[in-house]
């Protein structure tokens, strides 16, 4: 994992989405505190703003896949399939928990203690995607799609769906816990699958 975690630390477009996140979740949150001061504006402006969470954890993943990638090289020096991918995924968890952490702390309300747990779950699932698609914008367009679209669609069209949809774990924690592990772990094993019986 420590191989895994230096290559991230390594790579420009992660850095760049990080801190893009920080930006806009900060002007999205002053902007969500002035039209609602007793809400959380944090959570609020998260609800667009973990797109760099899933561009994060795609990243993390589809750049082996790209021109000159290093999955080759990766997989003869990790011949392994299965560990591969669990290191991968672990750099990637542990990658967007230290990107979530000043977010989870900032003010003004209270330690948010779920967060960077639900924001690694987003990161999960985009590199997930990313693993099962070998391409950044596929990747890029069904987690965005999935997290920002279809599942807003689908609480507004049914509301009692809500408990069941991996984006309601960030503004309700205690009803969407589960699904928002669920669905990344879910979909993290289907790419494990993927990836351990096809070539590179």
């Amino acid at each position: 994992m420590r191989a895994e975690l230096v290559k991230l630390a390594t790579l420009p477009s992660l850095r760049w989405t990080a801190v893009l996140t920080w930006g806009a979740t900060a002007l999205l949150a002053i902007a969500a505190h002035r039209g609602a001061p007793t809400g959380d504006p944090v959570a609020t402006a998260l609800r667009w703003t973990q797109a760099g969470f899933l561009i994060l954890g795609v990243l993390a993943m589809a750049q082996e896949y790209e021109a000159g990638g290093q999955i080759r090289a990766t997989l003869l020096a990790s011949p392994r399939r299965y560990r591969l991918v669990t290191a991968k995924a672990t750099a990637v968890v542990a990658a967007s928990v230290l990107v979530a952490l000043p977010i989870a702390l900032a003010p003004p309300a209270p330690i948010r203690l779920w967060l960077p747990i639900y924001l690694a779950g987003v990161a999960l699932f985009g590199a997930a995607a990313a693993t099962v698609f070998r391409n950044a914008l596929a990747a890029t367009g069904v987690s965005l799609s999935t997290y920002l679209v279809l599942c807003p669609l689908a609480r507004a069209a049914n509301p009692a769906l809500a408990p069941w949809l991996p984006d309601t774990g960030l503004l309700e924690p205690s009803r969407g816990a589960v699904a928002a592990l669920v669905w990344p772990l879910t979909l993290t094993a289907v790419a494990a699958v993927t990836f351990r019986h096809r070539g590179a």
